[in-house]
């Protein structure tokens, strides 16, 4: 039944209108790329060893948290749906589900630390570094509830186009993020009043405890503004939390969304794993390039978020084409900035590697070339963000979880692993020399990153333009 207290948050769906919903998300998203970037820069700073261990440490935790992040994220849709049809008690019902998988999610994660020094052992990098890698792991994992309870909080706002409370709290969580990481990395001691405050130096463990911290405070801001008396008289956020109906749709529609995440992920979890066995040099250019591909990264998930946002609310008031003009206006922003980023990474690469204080001449010298492999692929990693989320926003989740299977597994991980075998065997060192080897191997790995992204993008735009998700939905 139609509820009138929230009209459909439509009109032309230009350059104008999506930039008020994408820009707080970008600039949200920007600030999570930052998060994720200083963070790296005061590890480097601190060791490399540390700064080479976060990475994949990191990656494996967000890849574990990713199913129940991709069915958490997509209450958002549901959300937007319900605003765009003006089912305005629906809206607090959805955000509830997404809490309570958020924190089976959380549970589930913690209890992933148990198997966390075999899964590290797997990995085979150097001995030096398993350590720092498990607490790292351990650290995140304990916490993992925090980002996901944050993501199903956030959706409140999000799927209703009020994006620029995700900007504030985004905003929020990296100013304490910044100093809190510094002082728990390198220590702090300073006098109050009477009071000697020493913060001992922890390392890595310390930007973990850090990131939690600034989350959890996060998550805090959007629990309060969740529950205040606005929000319970228009939403219902605090009436009858638990819906089987909804719970059980969101779990239908959210599972393809959280494999696709979870497998897209793993895949690419598979190619870090592997520039890591290569050795320490390769694996620590790799986290600078990555690093600073996660400022370009970032800012288009915010426009691929808008895209979703603004169609969920196109197919839940039957207006696909306001929800066309949309996607057209995003296409245009993010590609814009694509090539602003691809600027960057190609010509101007040294305004990145200084912020890294790089002590090895091969490290940088990699780093400056895998800048320029992800400048080669940055254009259809939008394309893969921008439509793949477009068709998600209507319910078409099924698809865009079969073809990044199909593609990350037939096109990526398995080529990849398979050059791996080759190149590292007594064949390819007997034959090329261990230096030219290894050579090909590094850039034979970056050559196959390119061209399965390629294939992505290109496959999730096809799928747009073929226009099934026009008569889908997610909420009848």
């Amino acid at each position: 039944m139609k509820n009138s207290i929230i009209p459909p948050l439509r009109g032309s769906g230009g350059i104008a209108e999506v930039s008020k919903v994408a820009f707080p998300l970008v600039i949200a998203s920007i600030g999570h790329g930052v998060n994720l970037f200083t963070d790296r820069v005061m590890l480097a700073n601190y060791s490399q060893s540390a700064m080479a261990a976060a990475f994949p440490a990191g990656l494996t935790s967000f890849t574990m948290s990713c199913i129940f992040l991709g069915i958490v994220g997509y209450a958002g849709v549901f959300v937007a749906q319900y605003s765009g049809a003006g089912q305005s008690k629906n809206v607090g019902k959805a955000v509830w589900q997404a809490i309570f998988l958020a924190l089976t999610g959380g549970a589930i994660m913690a209890l992933t630390t148990i198997f966390s020094r075999w899964i590290f052992d797997c990995f085979g990098h150097a001995p030096a570094l398993r350590p720092l890698e498990v607490t790292y792991y351990n650290i995140l994992s304990w916490g993992g509830f925090i980002p996901l309870v944050s993501v199903a909080l956030s959706t409140f706002w999000s799927g209703r186009a009020k994006t620029n409370v995700i900007m504030a709290v985004n905003l929020l969580i990296t100013l304490i993020n910044i100093p809190l990481n510094a002082m728990l990395i390198f220590g702090l001691k300073f006098q109050l009043g009477d009071l000697l405050i020493n913060i001992p130096e922890m390392g890595i463990a310390g930007a973990a405890w850090g990131t939690l911290g600034a989350g959890a405070i996060g998550m805090a801001v959007y629990f309060t503004g969740f529950i205040l008396p606005a929000a319970r008289k228009e939403f219902g956020t605090c009436n009858y939390p638990f819906s089987l109906e909804i719970f059980a749709r969101m779990v239908k529609f959210g599972i393809p969304n959280g494999v696709q995440l979870v497998l897209d992920l793993a895949t690419f979890n598979i190619f870090v794993v592997l520039l890591g066995k290569i050795s320490e040099e390769v694996l620590a250019a790799s986290t600078v390039s990555m690093s600073a591909y996660s400022l370009a990264f970032n800012p288009m998930i915010g426009f691929g978020q808008a895209a979703s946002i603004l169609v969920g609310q196109g197919i839940g008031a039957k207006d696909i084409p306001f929800a066309e003009r949309s996607v057209k206006s995003c296409r245009f922003l993010v590609v814009s900035y694509s090539i602003l980023m691809v600027i960057l990474f190609v010509i101007f690469p040294e305004l990145i590697l200084r912020m890294f204080d790089i002590q090895s001449e091969e490290v940088r010298s990699l780093a400056k070339n895998m800048l320029i492999f992800t400048s080669g692929y940055l254009l259809f990693d939008a394309f893969n963000i921008l439509y793949g989320n477009a068709v998600k926003g209507a319910g078409d989740t099924k698809f865009v979880m079969w073809v990044g299977i199909a593609l990350g597994w037939l096109t990526y991980a398995l080529p990849c692993t398979l050059l791996y075998v080759i190149l590292s065997g007594n064949w390819a060192i007997n034959t090329f020399g261990a230096e030219k080897a290894r050579w090909l191997c590094v850039w034979g790995l970056w050559w196959i990153c390119d061209i399965y992204i390629i294939f992505l993008g290109t496959a999730f735009y096809l799928r747009y333009r073929h226009g099934k998700w026009k008569n889908m939905s997610v909420i009848n």
